[in-house]
């Protein structure tokens, strides 16, 4: 098989799994670059809040556990993502997810009416952690679910 060929087929299947995890990325930064976000008055000082705290980090642990989800799937995926195991998996998508929030943190900084925070950051590594961890261990209990199951066959 040519060169040429190979690349023509791996090319869906790099799309399949790691067009979702750039959108993904896109989506982030797209929302983290906006500083116009509704506003709120606070009742008892009568100060404008623009946005308000429970759904500010929710969107972080939504938007991170997501991306987490996302890289593991890349990550272990074998021809066309990078079929790594999922320990070592595991760890690559903490640490890119974590990478990738300190990068969105430090843009964000420099967006109007945004400031970065080290708190949002360690949300981030928790919420991609929690994906993975549930992602590795929902997956183990399936193989072995599927592999109990063949031998019952």
């Amino acid at each position: 098989m040519t060169r040429l060929r190979r690349a023509q087929l791996a090319a869906p299947r790099l799309a399949w799994y790691w067009l979702p995890v750039l959108l993904w990325m896109a989506l982030i930064l797209g929302l983290s670059g906006r500083s116009d976000f509704p506003s709120r008055t606070n009742p008892a000082t009568g100060e404008v809040v623009t946005t308000t705290y429970t759904l500010a980090k929710t969107a972080h642990i939504v938007e991170y556990s997501v991306l987490g989800a996302l890289l593991l799937r890349a990550a272990t995926a074998p021809g066309g993502g990078l079929g790594l195991a999922p320990t070592r998996a595991a760890i690559w998508v903490v640490v890119a997810a974590t990478a990738f929030g300190i990068g969105d943190e430090l843009r964000q900084s420099f967006v109007p009416k945004r400031e970065s925070r080290l708190a949002d950051v360690a949300i981030d590594a928790l919420s991609a952690l929690a994906a993975v961890v549930l992602m590795v261990v929902w997956r183990r209990r399936r193989d072995t679910q599927r592999f109990a199951q063949r031998i019952v066959e």
